[in-house]
């Protein structure tokens, strides 16, 4: 077998493609959920959020019996072009064996949620199947980047706009010796990096070891030893800020607050809101009103190992020694916004009271993420986030 193979995906039909698939939920909101599953009775958010894992497995089952999905007659590679009026990516849709990840040619870069994988295991043991890929970045390679625009000259099998406003086209590659060509191709580029899966890929990991051991006739070609990864040109994805809400001042009074943060920071005043240009410089928004920030003094030498990451510096200078932030793993008192909701959506949950303080900071750069996995480093949770991002249940990988 090859590091990156064909396969043959579980998917739906192409009348069934944009009311099955599934966008990040963060896109939907709760009430976008509501109304989402009324318009799609068949969408994968009625497999997901269950009640139970008997329900969810009874309507993954009643989906393939009711042709809603269906099995690919042949072995393929999928091209995968995610766009929208400012942005084109154009990837490509396989399997990797999970003894490339263990074996660090395909590399992770941030810490997990134990509690979130765990959710992840048991969702794909219960219903025997990975229903969105792991999604991927590789070196770019001019040769593969030209083949996959040379592929999507044709009809794609699915071509709609999904709500996160973005449009997703796929076209099946099964010509024997593209296949072989693709594959020749990714064993000499030899190592991808994860963009966004990390808990998919842990719990991945972990079932496959699970089901390794539970089967006395293991051989190690077994489905479930495979997994499914969409995989971009590096050059193509884009990374948005990620920015961090607190929910209260850990006893300050905004006054006393800030005149904690001058200790480190240069502070200023804006007339709007504040979204950073540049590395370590930073958006506070405060008591209706937004400020800049900026180190006074040039943070210390190697002090996260590699590079002076913002969410670190953020962490170290001031959440952690001033508002009392612990592992944000855990701390209950932080919470996470991605960037496309805009810096609007700091301005209403602090306005609402759903938390006191906001904070915009500088997006992470693709260096970045390769710098830290390529050092075998793990970034904080919720230091990336890659947008626009594959959809969960266009393709599914089953390990039957």
């Amino acid at each position: 077998m090859y590091f990156i193979n064909p396969f043959k995906a579980l998917r739906p039909t192409k009348e069934n493609a944009s009311s099955v698939a599934v966008a990040s939920t963060d896109h939907l909101g709760e009430d976008g959920k509501k109304e989402h599953l009324k318009k799609n009775p068949w969408s994968y958010l009625n497999v997901f959020d269950a009640n139970n894992e008997k329900q969810s497995k009874e309507q993954f089952e009643l989906m393939k019996k009711n042709s809603i999905l269906e099995k690919e007659d042949d072995t393929c590679f999928y091209i995968y072009k995610i766009s929208d009026q400012n942005h084109e990516q154009i990837g490509i849709i396989g399997t990797a064996k999970l003894s490339a990840y263990d074996n660090l040619h395909i590399r992770g870069h941030e810490e997990i949620f134990l509690e979130r994988a765990q959710k992840r295991l048991k969702q794909m043991d219960n219903l025997n199947a990975q229903i969105g890929p792991i999604y991927t970045i590789y070196p770019d390679n001019d040769e593969l980047n030209g083949l996959l625009k040379k592929e999507i000259s044709s009809e794609p099998i699915y071509s709609f706009d999904a709500i996160d406003k973005c449009k997703h086209e796929i076209w099946v590659l099964n010509q024997n010796e593209k296949i072989q060509k693709i594959c020749d191709l990714f064993n000499s580029i030899n190592r991808i990096y994860i963009a966004d899966g990390h808990h998919r890929m842990e719990a991945l990991s972990k079932l496959s070891e699970f089901r390794k051991h539970k089967n006395p006739n293991h051989t190690g070609n077994e489905p479930y030893n495979y997994f499914m990864v969409a995989i971009f040109p590096q050059s193509q994805v884009r990374l948005l800020d990620y920015n961090r809400l607190i929910k209260d001042l850990y006893g300050y009074s905004p006054k006393d607050f800030i005149k904690q943060v001058k200790k480190k920071f240069n502070i200023e005043k804006q007339d709007s809101p504040f979204k950073p240009n540049k590395p370590q410089t930073f958006g506070m928004y405060l008591d209706k009103q937004w400020y800049s920030l900026n180190l006074k003094e040039p943070p210390e030498q190697n002090l996260f190992h590699i590079i002076n990451l913002d969410i670190n510096l953020l962490h170290y200078y001031l959440l952690e020694p001033i508002l009392g932030i612990g592992d944000p793993r855990y701390d209950n008192r932080i919470d996470f916004l991605a960037g496309f909701h805009g810096l609007k959506s700091i301005e209403d949950k602090v306005n609402s009271g759903q938390a006191e303080v906001g904070f915009a900071l500088f997006a992470t750069q693709v260096q970045n993420v390769i710098s830290f996995a390529d050092k075998k480093l793990n970034m904080p949770p919720k230091s990336t986030w890659f947008d626009p991002k594959p959809l969960d249940g266009l393709l599914a990988y089953d390990f039957e």
